[in-house]
């Protein structure tokens, strides 16, 4: 239900009437049916064919068929007033209902059929290329003339409205297209209230990747600075959806399942350097000098990650294994020899070693890795460095 009309805030396309009715004052901006029978009003006859309204009056050419209100008009009004509708912190579409008041309308039902549109494009939206979003248009018919827009999705942009219905057997249709959806960031609260299960280093990685920010301006999100596509609060490259785009809470929902994927593949590195051609020839190497100096060969086991050393490569994976290189590398002599030692029960293991920002830089320089497609040497300590919440 609408509140009282004088606590209504009314956005009027426009508003006229047929001659003889006066003008209503801005005080008094209450629907026909809403307003005191203080005296009869005239019945809006059938226009002729051909006559129009689309928010304000509309003439054909050649004689006036003196049946078609010379004014004849519907207006839209809006509450809120717009013309922009912010989403909410928490990532909820705004409630916009949308009032429409034939300049006089006849007695009887009447249907008002509406179309809403909603659609963002990337012009204007520093780093955003062409990527272009869209809410499924929504076709409602009400008898009454208001309604509640009924979105089914979280997305900004551009929103259209238009209202057709049909008076004495004549159509009168207005619109209003300059109106728009735009984003709000969601507040520290907010965040922590969602990620109450996160671990710490992947809040850290929201701060360094965004700055815990889902829109670089109201109508713009946060799109990457190396015009990769990567978008929001965890930068997603790509997006796997609108949702992500306009929906913190599905951006960050993506961005954790993200972070636990890579953690899956950081968890297996061991198991997969273990059963690698790579490996194998170091400890064939390894061997081939331990029986020139007459010693037995040895089996070598890679050791797991510890819970340490799986957090900074998870967080290496998040930003790219770029040239295929993780965060650690098995440790060698200054000969390039596998280096081992002897476990408590004597076997022989190898030892992983951090890799240095300027070894990643030196790696990537030899298999060729495209400047742009590098990432952050020093990622991992960048996001350390970061505060969490």
């Amino acid at each position: 239900m609408f509140a009282e009309p004088d606590a209504l805030s009314f956005f009027p396309l426009s508003y006229s009437l047929p001659r003889g009715l006066g003008s209503p004052s801005m005080a008094d901006t209450r629907l026909p049916s809403e307003r005191p029978p203080a005296r009869a009003r005239a019945k809006v006859p059938a226009p002729a064919a051909g006559h129009r309204a689309t928010g304000a009056a509309v003439r054909g050419s050649g004689p006036r068929d003196p049946g078609v209100p010379p004014d004849a008009a519907i207006t839209l009004a809006f509450v809120p007033p717009g013309p922009d509708f912010a989403i909410s912190a928490d990532a909820r579409m705004p409630s916009i209902t949308v009032a429409a008041t034939p300049a006089a309308p006849p007695d009887g039902p009447l249907q008002f059929v509406w179309t809403i549109t909603l659609g963002s494009a990337s012009a204007g939206c520093a780093h955003a290329r062409d990527r272009v979003t869209h809410h499924p248009d929504i076709v409602v018919t009400t008898d009454s003339g208001r309604l509640t827009i009924p979105f089914t999705h979280v997305r900004g942009g551009r929103l259209s409205v238009a209202v057709a219905v049909d008076v004495a057997g004549h159509r009168l249709t207005a619109v209003r297209s300059n109106l728009r959806i735009v984003g709000t960031n969601p507040t520290l609260a907010d965040l922590a209230a969602r990620l109450t299960a996160a671990p710490d280093a992947f809040k850290r990685l929201m701060r360094l990747e965004s700055g815990l920010r889902q829109f670089r301006a109201p109508d713009c999100p946060l799109w990457s600075a190396d015009d990769l596509g990567g978008v929001g609060l965890c930068q997603l490259t790509p997006p796997g959806s609108d949702d992500q785009i306009w929906d913190w809470t599905a951006n960050v929902d993506g961005g954790l399942a993200l972070y636990r994927a890579k953690e899956r593949t950081a968890r297996s590195h061991a198991a997969t350097v273990q059963g690698g051609a790579a490996f194998r020839a170091q400890v064939g190497a390894l061997n081939a000098r331990r029986a020139a100096a007459g010693l037995a060969a040895l089996v070598v086991r890679v050791p797991d990650y510890t819970a340490a050393q799986l957090e900074l490569d998870t967080i290496r994976a998040f930003n790219g294994y770029a040239g295929g290189l993780h965060e650690f590398r098995l440790r060698t002599d200054a000969d390039n020899t596998l280096f081992v030692t002897r476990d408590a029960t004597g076997s022989a293991v190898a030892e992983w070693v951090r890799v240095t920002a300027a070894e990643r830089v030196a790696h990537y320089e030899t298999v060729g890795v495209a400047a742009g497609h590098r990432g952050d040497p020093n990622y991992v300590d960048d996001v350390l460095a970061r505060a969490s919440f």
